[in-house]
């Protein structure tokens, strides 16, 4: 993103109940399109663990920590909504890349000991990937729906903002959207020096 945009300097830092786990594959930290990472700079707390590097395999049973109750996001009807139980912390595991990559993860994470799959229902939001079905959510958003299901409502509307503001960037950055429909503007300069030709 044009360095004027980046979010780095606005995350608001996040206080939330639940301590985040983004699961990430190797090839999506990188990716122009990744709300996770919003997530994992900005939640207090927030761990990346990064799966899929050839010569440092993640070992799963490490995400699993026993003095707390560990979720699985997964994204499926059969899997329970995710309600908040006991007085347990709550370490909620997220699987990051494409719609692909991440149901690899959860497939591998679910089975297990001590994780417990479950989905989060919201409305899905304009992303900036193409959904393969509906209330399919982007990383961001699910996490914020997470912590919502939690019971954490300001740091679920913390987060939501945050990833708005980097997806509204984003499709300016595109040109699918112009400057006055970015939360916070877009700096003159900016705008000057994104439509010179390139």
């Amino acid at each position: 993103m044009h360095t004027p945009l980046c979010l780095c300097d606005d995350l608001p830092r996040i206080e939330a109940a639940a301590r985040v786990t983004l699961v990430a594959h190797a090839a999506e930290w990188r990716r122009f399109s990744n709300t996770g990472r919003v997530a994992v700079l900005a939640l207090e707390g927030a761990e990346l663990a990064v799966w899929g590097v050839r010569d440092q395999p993640l070992d799963p049973a490490t995400l699993v920590r026993e003095a707390e109750r560990t979720v699985l996001l997964y994204p499926s009807e059969d899997a329970p909504r995710l309600v908040p139980t006991d007085a347990r912390p709550v370490r909620v595991l997220v699987p990051d890349g494409t719609w692909r990559e991440s149901r690899r993860i959860a497939s591998r994470l679910a089975p297990l000991p001590g994780i417990e799959k479950v989905r989060v229902d919201a409305a899905a939001r304009p992303g900036l990937r193409a959904a393969p079905s509906a209330g399919r959510l982007g990383t961001g958003e699910a996490i914020a729906a997470a912590l919502e299901a939690l019971g954490d409502r300001d740091a679920a509307a913390q987060l939501r903002e945050a990833v708005r503001t980097m997806v509204e960037r984003a499709l300016y950055v595109r040109g699918k959207i112009g400057h006055d429909r970015v939360r916070g503007g877009v700096p003159l300069e900016v705008r000057r020096a994104l439509s010179e030709p390139r």
